[in-house]
């Protein structure tokens, strides 16, 4: 019993860092379209797929690491989640000092 109670609690944490990181990108995405208002600018296409991407990769790996991980272990299902907020971590970190932020703009 303590161990189900223990890896729900965890895996729960973990689901929840997903949501934030979805929810982030929707705030970024917010404010890239207010500040690029307030430069008289819009957001170019790369800069609308950048920001969509953004939001659509918690989900996606989430399912992705929920589908992979069904009828396994529970510590197998929390490693991979864990996993999964590994890989969006590095992709968001990657993506915000990859490309630069002049390139979401257009005219």
């Amino acid at each position: 019993m303590l161990k189900t109670l223990t890896a729900w609690i965890v895996g729960l944490m973990l689901a929840a860092l997903y949501v934030y990181a979805a929810v982030a990108a929707v705030g970024n995405l917010i404010g890239m379209i207010g500040y690029a208002e307030r430069l008289g600018l819009g957001l170019s296409v790369s800069g609308w797929a950048w920001l969509i991407a953004g939001i659509a990769l918690p989900i996606l790996i989430l399912a992705c690491a929920l589908w992979t991980a069904r009828r396994r272990a529970a510590w197998a299902r929390i490693l991979f989640l864990a996993v999964g907020v590994a890989v969006v971590s590095v992709v968001q970190i990657d993506v915000m000092y990859a490309i630069p932020t002049y390139t979401y703009f257009g005219s």
